[in-house]
C-alpha cells in the first residue's frame, strides 16, 4: 500500500508517495515518487507594503499538477490515505458551497499588517498573538469591517492554506470546519482551545482525524504543520534535535508532554522559543526563526540587481551566482563581527534588523570579500537558532539537519558542524512532504 503526502510551502509545493515495508521498521519504507514545483503565488503589494499575500488558485493549480505528474489520478487503487501539511500561521477564508470560486487571498505567516499598536488593543488574554498569526489576522479583518458592509459574511470557513487544500480534495465529503491542534496553536489557540469565540473559528481536532475522502474513497486526514512533519520525517531519537532551514528556519527538540521544560510567553514578554503540540504524547520545543533561506535569497537577488545595474550585458544568472557565492563562502577564512542578518525581524523581538556596525577602514577588507559576507550570513542563521532555543539545546546529544536551503548549501552545513560539539547527521530526503506521507502510512 502507498500513502501520499503533500507539503504546501511558502514558495513551492511538494508531493511524496511512500510505500509500506513488510517489516515494522520505518527505515524500509520506500519513496516511490517525489516532485516539487514552485507555485509563484506571491501577490506583489505596491500600495500595502506590510501585506504578504498569495493567490490560492495558483497554489491549487500547482497541487493539481503534482497529482497529475504522480500518476495517482489514474492509478489510485493502492493509495491507503492522504496527508496534507503546510505553512503554518497563515489565514484563508472560503465558502463551503463554492470553495474554488468564493475564496479570499492567503494571508501568509510573513504578513506584517498587525502592528504592535493594534495587537496591544486586543486584551490581556491575547498578549501571546503576533502579526502573521491566523487569530490576529482574523481580528484585524473584523476590525476593518467596523462601520462598513461586512465582506466576511460570504465566507463560512477559515483555516490555513493546507486546510483549504484538504477541503478541495475532499469535495463535498467534509461535514464541518476542522483544524489540527498543530495548526490551531500556530494561529494562537491555547491548550487546544480558542481564547475567543467566532463563527469562523474551526473545531480543533487531533492529528490523524479523517476530514473527508478523496474520490469518495481515500481518507484524507486533517492538515498538519510543516514543522511537525519535517521533524517527524527524521524520526529523531531521545535528545536528538532537528534543525530545518527552508524559507524560514527552526531548531526543534521532541519532549514528553508531561515534561517540566516549559517555554512560551511570560506576561507581556514572549519567549524566543516556544512549546507546540507534536504527535501522541509529545510536544516540540522550538526556536522558530523568521530568518532562514529567505535572507540568503534576498542577498543573492540584491547582488544580482547590483551587477545588472553595473553591467546590463552581464550573463551571470541567479543559479550561477548561487553556486559562486557558496564556493566563495567555503573559501572564506573569516566572518564579520558586529553582524546581524535579521532581515525579517523575529516574532519575539520585532525590533531586530539586519545590520553591520562599527565599520572601520581596518576591517573593510572583509566587506570586499563577498564570500566572507555570504559566510557571515550563514553563520548568523545557525547562531541565531541556538541563541533562540537557549539552554534547552544543552540536552541535545545529536542534531539532524534537513530542509531544502540547508541541503543545497555547503556553507550552512559547515557552520552547523562548527557550532556544535556533538554529531551532526544530514537527512537529504527528509522533509515535510515525506513526513506527511510517513505519518499517513502509520495510521
Amino acid at each position: 500500500m502507498y500513502s501520499l503526502g503533500i507539503d504546501i510551502g511558502t514558495t513551492s509545493c511538494k508531493i511524496c508517495i511512500v510505500s509500506s515495508s513488510s517489516s515494522s521498521s520505518n527505515e524500509n519504507n520506500r519513496i516511490i515518487f517525489t516532485e516539487q514545483l514552485a507555485h509563484n503565488a506571491h501577490i506583489i503589494q505596491k500600495e500595502f507594503t506590510s501585506f504578504d499575500e498569495q493567490y490560492p488558485s495558483k497554489i491549487l493549480e500547482t497541487v493539481d499538477k503534482l497529482l497529475e505528474k504522480s500518476g495517482s489520478l489514474n492509478n489510485d487503487s493502492l493509495i491507503k490515505s492522504i496527508q496534507i501539511c503546510g505553512q503554518m500561521h497563515g489565514f484563508i477564508l472560503w465558502s463551503s458551497k463554492s470553495p474554488r470560486t468564493i475564496v479570499s487571498s492567503l494571508i501568509t505567516w510573513q504578513d506584517q499588517r498587525c502592528s504592535t499598536e493594534f495587537l496591544s488593543t486586543l486584551g490581556s488574554s491575547l498578549t501571546h498573538l503576533r502579526t502573521g498569526y491566523g487569530l490576529a489576522t482574523l481580528l484585524w479583518l473584523i476590525n476593518e469591517q467596523k462601520g462598513k458592509e461586512d465582506e466576511l459574511i460570504k465566507y463560512d470557513r477559515a483555516g490555513t492554506i493546507a486546510d483549504y487544500i484538504v477541503e478541495i480534495l475532499c469535495e463535498d465529503s467534509t461535514i464541518n470546519s476542522q483544524i489540527s491542534t498543530q495548526m490551531a496553536t500556530s494561529w494562537g489557540a491555547v491548550n487546544n482551545k480558542w481564547p475567543i469565540e467566532h463563527r469562523l473559528l474551526p473545531i480543533i481536532v487531533e492529528p490523524g482525524t479523517i476530514i473527508g475522502y478523496w474520490k469518495k474513497k481515500i481518507p484524507v486526514y486533517v492538515a498538519l504543520g510543516d514543522l511537525q512533519c519535517s521533524v517527524f520525517s527524521c524520526q529523531p531519537k531521545k535528545n536528538q534535535g532537528v534543525l530545518n532551514i527552508s524559507t524560514s528556519a527552526q531548531l526543534a527538540l521532541a519532549i514528553d508532554r508531561q515534561s517540566s521544560m516549559i517555554n512560551g510567553s511570560d506576561g507581556d514578554n514572549i519567549s524566543s522559543s516556544i512549546r507546540v503540540p507534536y504527535f501522541e504524547s509529545k510536544d516540540l520545543l522550538v526556536a522558530a526563526s523568521l530568518n532562514g533561506g529567505n535572507i540568503l535569497s534576498a542577498f543573492v537577488h540584491l547582488i544580482y540587481s547590483w551587477q545588472l545595474s553595473l553591467n546590463n550585458n552581464s550573463s551571470l544568472s541567479i543559479d550561477i551566482l548561487w553556486s559562486r557565492l557558496i564556493e566563495l563562502g567555503l573559501q572564506s577564512s573569516s566572518t564579520i563581527d558586529n553582524f546581524s542578518a535579521a532581515l525579517f525581524g523575529e516574532r519575539h523581538d520585532s525590533s531586530m534588523a539586519a545590520s553591520i556596525t562599527n565599520i572601520r577602514s581596518i576591517n573593510m577588507s572583509q566587506l570586499n570579500d563577498i564570500g566572507c559576507v555570504f559566510r557571515s550570513i550563514c553563520q548568523w542563521i545557525i547562531k541565531n537558532l541556538f541563541e533562540m532555543i537557549g539552554k534547552d539545546s544543552l540536552i541535545m546529544e545529536c542534531v539532524i539537519g534537513t530542509g531544502s536551503a540547508l541541503m543545497r548549501n555547503d556553507v550552512l552545513q559547515r557552520e552547523l558542524k562548527e557550532k556544535v560539539q556533538y554529531p551532526v547527521i544530514f537527512h537529504e530526503h527528509s522533509d515535510a512532504g515525506y513526513g506527511a506521507a510517513l505519518f499517513a502510512l502509520m495510521q
